[in-house]
């Protein structure tokens, strides 16, 4: 089918989000299928003691879940501790400001602020935003009692809430959830075995599908960060020798090392002998098959088969994944006589430049400001149904303009998704069913979908939470079930306000693009090309292209949320293309830092203020288009 020119790029957009959504990726089903059954879980216990903000449980457990048990148990113990002394906060606040508007919304929109500022400054994060937003409603909603002690008994209620939140999350993340060893051998044998699909297809002369050169550039740019980070997770558990940590660490960075070779070879053009892509492939496979019988390679020196360049770095990377790897190997030197890089600084409760960048304050005004705006809103119009756009101003609320309208994007879509699903459910099955088990079947599948998709790949996770948080604020507005269509109407309405307030105040209250945090990306990303990395060995330059990778792909991201800034917070076409230009030159010099490959190669200095200057000016037409 030929499209019409005008409509090809949404064409091929919507293609690139499909492929995202329907990613097989491995332990995606049973991540979605473990937030399914947690949800499901605790919706169950409210709906039988009636608790009360039963609608905001999906939403924190959906935010909040993570994939390996360590995570889950710092989480729970965070949210109970965090949550213990909001509980505290709110109750002398409700005691003092009862019956009292502006003293109540005075002492909201302090803790707003509070709970904005410390999401940016902390390693709080989503609990911060999670405990305003769930303060904000119940402050709200506690406005209309009148009861002191009722006051005093919804509190008690929301702590309990609390509390079976935070042991749900440290229980059932300690008995279903798997170690950090384990997802981050799931992570090797996915590499592993993308690497075999790609040159099976190779071996084969078929063209690699457009679903796997996407899964491809997209895990490389993803570098060793998160597989480190799991390596510092499972030594945390205790449960795990250093030798088998260290044979992991090595697969890890030789994985991506496989991967990287892999990524240049995509295209049919480049010249790579089909035999020794058939014969790596197999052996790829064999090697994932040793990880996933919870086995470790053995005897994998041996001749050299593959003829090669690209092939030969490939299997010698193979070959290196029966040897050990220590942390202090891999160590990047730093400072010109190459010494050891001193070690990092365990961070503290307060992030750097918490109380030095002045637009973290900034953003906790607009947010404020949001919220304000929002509850003002909501109190005139006298329609509970809407009480949406105060949660929408929480979660939609980011430093950057960019970021705040590519989420706007992707609630709208994930709320008109579960809108739609909560429709449907009220009109076709909610007839039909006569007990809570069926209830509670249908809400598992729909969770299970939009966990499905949360669990992908992080530009579109937040689409999955907005579908599960739309559906069951419409389908768990009450304690029976819902035969009303106006539920999830309002919600719906609510959600358009919430995100009609927070555009209008990001766009005149400071308005901050996103492109200095690109700017800042791309100068960290000009340093790293500028390092001389002539005597570290492979691992250390393995590492090093590792970070080039993450780094490239961490300003691909900010710039693409610049180009849906309004116009005049862009920079130029031209200037957008000689950042891209840099990227993809920079992307390519990762694959040139490690192997004979790089050895054999002569070095090109690659400079960031050379392209901007216009000394490469003929060749501004690789940068293509975001």
């Amino acid at each position: 089918m030929v499209l019409p020119a005008m409509l090809k790029p949404y064409y091929d957009a919507f293609m690139r989000l499909w492929r995202l959504i329907i990613r097989p990726t491995r332990g995606r089903t049973a991540l979605a299928l473990r937030t399914a059954i947690l949800c499901m879980v605790v919706v169950l216990i409210g709906e039988i003691w009636q608790l009360p903000m039963l609608t905001l449980l999906t939403l924190t457990l959906g935010a909040l879940w993570q994939g390996n048990r360590v995570a889950n148990m710092k989480v729970s113990v965070m949210y109970v501790i965090f949550f213990s002394g909001v509980t505290g906060v709110l109750y002398v606040g409700v005691a003092t400001t009862i019956n009292n508007f502006l003293a109540t919304l005075i002492f909201n929109l302090i803790l707003s602020f509070i709970f904005f500022f410390l999401s940016t400054t902390t390693i709080l994060g989503m609990i911060s935003v999670i405990g305003g937003l769930i303060l904000s409603y119940m402050l709200v909603s506690l406005d209309s009692v009148q009861n002191g002690d009722s006051i005093a008994r919804l509190v008690l209620s929301a702590w309990r809430v609390f509390l079976i939140i935070g042991g749900m999350i440290a229980f059932l993340g300690s008995c279903l959830s798997p170690s950090p060893e384990h997802v981050l051998t799931d992570q090797i044998i996915e590499r592993l075995r993308l690497s075999a699909k790609c040159l099976g297809r190779r071996g084969e002369g078929r063209l690699i599908p457009q679903a796997w050169q996407d899964a491809v550039m997209d895990t490389v740019g993803e570098g060793v960060s998160g597989m480190f980070g799991l390596l510092g997770a499972a030594t945390v558990e205790q449960r795990w020798s250093t030798e088998d940590l260290s044979y992991l660490r090595r697969a890890a960075l030789n994985s991506f090392g496989i991967l990287q070779f892999v990524e240049r070879c995509l295209k049919p053009h480049v010249a790579i002998p089909r035999e020794d892509c058939t014969y790596l492939a197999d052996r790829l496979n064999e090697v994932a098959d040793y990880f996933e019988t919870n086995g470790r390679p053995v005897d994998m020196e041996g001749p050299q088969v593959c003829s090669g360049e690209i092939t030969h770095e490939i299997e010698r990377l193979l070959n290196g994944f029966e040897k050990p790897l220590t942390a202090e190997e891999v160590q990047l030197p730093s400072g010109p006589a190459g010494s050891a890089a001193p070690p990092k600084k365990k961070p503290g409760f307060f992030l750097p430049g918490a109380f030095t960048d002045r637009e973290h304050i900034r953003y906790a005004v607009k947010g404020t400001v949001s919220v304000c705006i929002a509850i003002i809103t909501y109190k005139m119009l006298n329609w509970p149904g809407v009480h949406t756009c105060i949660v929408t101003c929480f979660i939609v609320s980011l430093p950057t303009m960019g970021a705040v309208l590519d989420k706007q994007r992707l609630r709208i879509v994930g709320a008109l998704m579960g809108c739609c699903m909560a429709m449907g459910t009220i009109i076709w099955l909610m007839p039909h069913m006569t007990n809570i088990a069926e209830i509670m079947l249908v809400m598992g599948v729909v969770i299970f979908i939009g966990a499905w998709v949360k669990a992908g790949d992080q530009r579109i996770s937040y689409l999955g939470l907005q579908i599960i948080v739309t559906f069951t604020l419409s389908d768990l507005a009450k304690y029976t079930p819902i035969t009303d269509l106006t539920v999830p109407r309002d919600r719906i309405i609510g959600i358009l306000i919430g995100l009609a307030i927070t555009y209008v105040v990001h766009t005149l209250f400071w308005p901050h693009s996103a492109m200095g945090g690109a700017l800042q990306k791309l100068k960290a990303l000009d340093g790293l090309l500028a390092q001389d990395v002539t005597d570290w060995n492979q691992d250390q330059r393995i590492l090093q292209a590792a970070k080039v990778q993450e780094t490239a792909s961490g300003a691909m991201s900010q710039l693409r949320q610049v180009m849906i800034e309004p116009a005049a917070m862009r920079p130029t076409k031209h200037r957008m293309r000689q950042y891209m230009l840099f990227l993809r030159r920079a992307v390519v010099s990762a694959g040139c830092l490690f192997g004979d490959i790089a050895a054999n190669r002569q070095k090109q200095a690659l400079r960031l203020g050379q392209i901007l200057k216009g000394g490469e000016a003929t060749s501004l037409n690789e940068g293509g288009g975001l």
